[in-house]
């Protein structure tokens, strides 16, 4: 992974504070019996889990009298760019369901169930809300992508901004010399294994936490590659971040919709999630391939937020 353009202390420093924000305020939280399934713990996780990355890199530019904005793509870009990569989670449910259809025992169905209640609505309830979620004029896949995408534009936006700063704002800039592909897969793997502390605390695989941290990664660095891309486009974090928001807010269709096997399969970071990844990916590789105007997976050093050239393509 060495490369004689990385400054190696820098990206070492980020990573350090990164890990030792998160897992420590997630230790301690812990420790505090404050759960990740309640409305305080989740408050608190955004604030000290989430946020550790964009804390991180904060401090390690203000330490080198470098602007945020300017070496972490803190800025409007593309839009049109950051306007796809907000809806793009649809197409990453709808291609997640349709890799689950194709697995042994799993199934479509529209019990909401065990959603609902995986969602903290008591037992008692669930099969009111249910009826009243059938009742509906539309179907309630319109009001939870609805949702999801509004959520992701918003709240969720704001929360995912606290990861997204330091995964494709500082690593894609430090990084970037090491082309698309090694940058998208190190970060991927570095986000991914982030999430350890959460994970076994129940978060995405309460049924299996050890190798939940397994699939964690594995989708980490599945996903990558596309919200590298979107970065990339956009010339912009804001593009991740809509992406990353709305993926958090539509994530719970998946196992909604899908049944006959546990999280570690069914979760939009479980081995659905990657193989809806790989499809995503593969998109993008032929968007870069096909129709842009200039290629950026090749595995040649990347220059992020340029703006007076082309390294990272012109077309739509």
């Amino acid at each position: 992974m060495s490369d004689a353009s990385i400054d190696t202390t820098k990206v070492a420093e980020f990573l350090g504070l990164t890990f030792g924000i998160a897992w420590i305020s997630a230790l301690a939280l812990w420790m505090a019996g404050i759960g990740h399934g309640t409305l305080a713990g989740t408050v608190l996780i955004t604030i000290f889990v989430m946020w550790a990355p964009a804390a991180a890199a904060i401090i390690v530019q203000w330490r080198r009298g470098a602007s945020v904005r300017e070496r972490c793509g803190l800025r409007l870009g593309r839009v049109a760019w950051s306007a796809v990569a907000w809806i793009a989670p649809v197409a990453f449910m709808a291609a997640a369901i349709g890799v689950g259809l194709l697995l042994p025992n799993v199934s479509l169905t529209t019990d909401f169930s065990a959603f609902l209640i995986e969602q903290g609505v008591p037992p008692e309830q669930v099969d009111a809300v249910a009826e009243q979620l059938e009742a509906l004029p539309v179907s309630p896949v319109v009001l939870f992508v609805g949702a999801g995408l509004a959520a992701g534009l918003t709240i969720n936006a704001l929360a995912a901004l606290g990861e997204e700063l330091g995964w494709r704002g500082l690593l894609l800039a430090e990084w970037a010399p090491l082309g698309f592909w090694k940058l998208s897969l190190w970060t991927g793997l570095v986000w991914g294994f982030w999430h350890t502390p959460v994970i076994l605390q129940g978060h995405n695989f309460p049924e299996n936490p050890i190798l939940g941290i397994v699939v964690m990664t594995g989708a980490g660095m599945a996903m990558a590659p596309f919200y590298t891309y979107f970065a990339l486009r956009a010339r912009s974090v804001l593009a991740p971040t809509f992406l990353h928001g709305s993926f958090n807010g539509l994530g719970g269709i998946t196992i909604v919709y899908l049944s006959g096997a546990g999280n570690l399969v069914t979760a939009p970071v479980g081995l659905v999630g990657i193989g809806a990844a790989l499809v995503i990916t593969a998109l993008c590789v032929a968007h870069d391939r096909l129709v842009a105007s200039t290629p950026i997976t090749t595995g040649a050093p990347l220059a992020p937020w340029a703006t007076d050239t082309a390294p990272t393509g012109e077309s739509s």
